[in-house]
């Protein structure tokens, strides 16, 4: 169903969080204010200091907090043996920092997935029994930007026999801190097929598209520190460059089995 609204505003993450996304009528939700400003800059001071911030192992503009199974990809589309056995080992030890850089708060995430769990049904996505991990904070520094991309499980590990059970694939973001100017959510109303990514791919890029070769997007969403916004991930999507200032946030995968709980990621 084509979607009849570009975001929807929520009063809060109620039991119909998801149903905009899941009935195909918007291509994302936002709750403002879903984590209180002083307690989000609370957060992202703890997260920017934190000793394991580091670049992405293959997308070196951001750095993070935690690990990205995207991490775990070479460019061509194979999985590093090393960087999945990391990844899995680091899991449980990245989550609990997190959780303590949000201290002495509650962990927005750990508030999101319960809420999730109450109306839908949550668990933790695995690799051959393993947990995976959830809930990276990504730091977008000033100058960076996120290039036209969408996000498909099933893409980034063929291997993984849970890519083939998705029906479909969310990102949740939950913002610590904004810029001043620049880093807009951008939406497409677009789920391009492999081979129209392949045509639009920037040369420089090992994820993302040229920005001068795709359309327009639908909507342009400026968000506020303290707001959720969860998307449909397999739609198009793009952050633009933070012009002054940082972008801090923690996200997360959810993958939609109907009829089966939800799993996250990141």
């Amino acid at each position: 169903m084509k979607p009849t609204s570009a975001v929807v505003i929520l009063a809060d993450a109620g039991e119909e969080l998801l149903t905009p996304l899941l009935d195909g009528t918007a291509l994302a939700v936002r709750v403002p204010g879903f984590v209180a400003a002083e307690e989000a800059d609370h957060m992202a001071g703890q997260l920017i200091s934190h000793p394991s911030l580091s670049v992405y192992r293959n997308t070196r503009e951001l750095v993070r907090v935690g690990l990205s199974h995207y991490e775990t990809r070479e460019a061509d589309g194979t999985t590093h043996d090393g960087a999945l056995r990391d990844y899995l080992s680091a899991a449980e030890g990245a989550m609990d920092d997190i959780r303590a850089c949000c201290a002495p708060h509650p962990s927005p995430l750990d508030r999101l997935w319960q809420t999730l769990d109450t109306s839908y049904g949550l668990q933790r996505a695995r690799i051959a029994g393993v947990p995976m991990f959830a809930g990276v904070c990504r730091v977008f520094p000033e100058g960076s930007e996120l290039l036209p991309h969408n996000d498909r499980l099933l893409r980034d590990a063929p291997g993984l026999p849970l890519g083939r059970e998705l029906d479909g694939q969310l990102a949740a973001n939950i913002y610590l801190r904004v810029p001043e100017r620049g880093g807009a959510l951008q939406l497409w109303d677009l789920r391009p097929d492999e081979r129209q990514l392949a045509r639009w791919r920037a040369r420089d890029s090992a994820y993302g598209a040229d920005r001068a070769l795709v359309p327009a997007p639908r909507c342009e969403l400026r968000v506020a520190i303290g707001d959720l916004v969860i998307m449909d991930a397999t739609r198009l999507h793009a952050v633009s460059r933070q012009e002054r200032g940082i972008r801090v946030g923690l996200s997360c995968f959810l993958g939609v089995r109907h009829g089966r709980p939800l799993v996250c990621w990141s």
